[in-house]
């Protein structure tokens, strides 16, 4: 039965189109990053939103988010990636049954970023934030992050953001998970989701999803192949009784098919594939 369930990616990204890949490679250390894993010469070819949609239709998912990253860069101490909500609402609008809109914040210009975010929920239909504060060196309880929680739970949204080690050459030690703690004790109503697994702290980001009733896990990033050896803890949690409400599914934004391929081929139980790939997103973002 599993296998006829269409997958909604949570964790996705607008770096199809040109001015997307534009925006992504375009950071120093992405553009530090392509010359290290990119042959030199090699181009990655863009798509129209008709081709990505075309892309999830033969992958076999029904949704996908599309988040407005802002990532700091570290060594250059400016904004290294920026996709706007406009940029993200532009595409979203085109599929508005397919794509979803997830707002950015910008710990830096705080009172700007929650107007932007509450326009992008209440007038764009977005249906979350995320973030991603590790190029700043800020973890989760940073004080000013807190503003943001306050805004998603006032406009009752989840809030994702990068728990784990950066693939990207930014600080890694801000995103233990065990700086969620005290953000989900003073906002015991937000929803907290741990995009990235964890990694390599997976023992840790589940004792904060099996601890607190609001904190989920994502499995993005990290092939699925990978899951039941380097994040053994977070598989069996995902198995369990408890685990398989807490956990969702997302590619930030790797091969579509490849990521479905190999969750599809993991000895889970049916009910959890059904609920990782397409229920949680469904109750927890109010699809």
């Amino acid at each position: 039965m599993a296998e006829q369930i269409k997958a909604i990616d949570i964790m996705n990204y607008l770096n199809y189109n040109k001015e997307g890949l534009n925006i992504f490679w375009g950071g120093l250390e992405m553009s530090e990053m392509k010359k290290e894993f990119i042959p030199p010469g090699m181009e990655i070819p863009a798509m129209t939103t008709e081709q990505f949609i075309k892309q999830m239709d033969d992958a076999g998912y029904e949704k996908v988010f599309l988040a407005a990253i802002k990532m700091g860069s570290y060594k250059a101490r400016f904004m290294g990636m920026d996709y706007t909500n406009e940029m993200v609402y532009k595409e979203v609008k085109k599929f508005p049954d397919r794509l979803v809109g997830i707002a950015g914040y910008d710990p830096f210009y705080i009172m700007d970023s929650l107007k932007a975010i509450e326009t992008a929920v209440k007038k764009y239909g977005f249906k979350g934030v995320y973030a991603h504060t590790l190029g700043w060196g800020m973890a989760a309880n940073d004080r000013r992050m807190y503003p943001c929680y306050a805004k998603c739970v006032e406009l009752d949204i989840p809030f994702s953001m990068q728990i784990g080690q950066s693939f990207e050459r930014l600080p890694s030690e801000p995103g233990r998970p065990i700086y969620i703690d005290p953000v989900v004790l003073d906002f015991p109503e937000l929803k907290f989701i741990c995009s990235h697994t964890g990694y390599p702290w997976c023992d840790e980001v589940v004792s904060m999803a099996w601890k607190h009733v609001n904190v989920y896990v994502d499995m993005s990033a990290h092939p699925p192949r990978n899951l039941p050896t380097r994040m053994r803890s977070l598989f069996e949690f995902m198995d369990s009784g408890r685990g398989r409400s807490k956990t969702l599914y997302g590619t930030n934004s790797q091969p579509m098919k490849m990521f479905l391929d190999q969750f599809m081929a993991l000895p889970l139980k049916d009910e959890t594939k059904v609920a990782v790939l397409r229920e949680n997103a469904i109750r927890l973002f109010k699809l």
